[in-house]
């Protein structure tokens, strides 16, 4: 059975594995628990100490020591691998995915009992647990940001219905997209079938996989960046940007300073370069490759 003084650093040491990252708090209780003046956790991601991150440069040393084993501190000084003056040491290595994380534990006066020892074996395993939480979670965050950049790219919010089909939530991109808009989610009102128009440039729509803001004022990529795709000039690549965006070639001429003649000839290449036939064509190549997303 579990003390409560075990217990409450089991809850610390995921804690800190399942968002909040602090080790420092975890260090701290660890050092409470063994009476240990400082202790020093060595992640994949870098090293901590109580006060914080720490620029302690690792020993390579570490790295042929065997996993899961308390190593004492005449045994890290036999290596080499002790440092600072401490009185006694403690060190265990475990595994967090592929990688390896090390609890250094120190203390400056008297020394590590056997029943420490045994504590700190124990606890590895949920520290290892909790790191590789960790990782985990860090990863997801930085799969959803990066999901939440596409998104913002592409102009496309999630809003989450009620029974009634009234909006009730919405993402950060939608929220901005709102915000944009100089609207509030309640106005959006009750969401049926189709496309809805809401406001000026927004369109809400509700599919199999959910019900989605649309910005519909997108703009092309820079004409450098099309011209970089398509493998044509950067004046060409101008007018294909100024055609993608709706204009007719005349329009299009006006916009770029150009006259008819040169629009014309600027067309035949880019249309002869690229193989496609015609406005339209060219229009959904620009809207529907990746191009879109830079």
């Amino acid at each position: 059975m579990l003390s409560p003084q075990d217990s409450a650093l089991l809850c610390t040491i995921f804690s800190a594995g399942a968002g909040q990252r602090a080790w420092p708090e975890v260090l701290t209780a660890v050092c409470a628990d063994w009476q240990a003046s400082a202790a020093l956790l060595v992640t994949p991601d870098g090293i901590w100490a109580q006060d914080g991150a720490s620029e302690l440069v690792w020993p390579e040393g570490f790295a042929g020591l065997r996993l899961g084993r308390v190593y004492t501190g005449e045994e890290l000084e036999a290596r080499g691998l002790s440092r600072g003056g401490w009185a006694d040491q403690r060190a265990i290595g475990m595994p967090v995915g592929t990688e390896v994380a090390w609890l250094v534990l120190s203390r400056a006066r008297g020394s590590f009992r056997a029943v420490d020892s045994a504590r700190l074996s124990a606890f590895a395993a949920p520290l290892a647990q909790a790191l590789s939480l960790s990782q985990h979670m860090q990863s997801l965050a930085a799969r959803a940001r990066r999901a939440e950049r596409m998104a913002r790219r592409l102009g496309v919010g999630a809003v989450d219905l009620d029974a009634q089909g009234r909006c009730i939530a919405a993402d950060a991109t939608a929220q901005d997209l709102l915000a944009q808009a100089g609207l509030a989610l309640s106005q959006l009102g009750v969401v049926g079938a189709g496309v809805q128009q809401v406001g000026d440039r927004l369109e809400l729509v509700q599919t199999p996989h959910g019900v989605f803001l649309r910005d519909t004022g997108l703009i092309l990529p820079d004409a450098r960046v099309i011209a970089q795709a398509l493998g044509i000039s950067l004046p060409e690549a101008r007018l294909a940007r100024a055609l993608g965006m709706g204009d007719t070639l005349a329009q299009a001429a006006t916009r770029l300073g150009l006259t008819l003649e040169t629009a014309r000839a600027y067309s035949k290449q880019i249309f002869a370069k690229t193989g496609l036939k015609g406005q339209p064509a060219l229009m959904r190549r620009l809207w529907t490759s990746a191009l879109i997303l830079r």
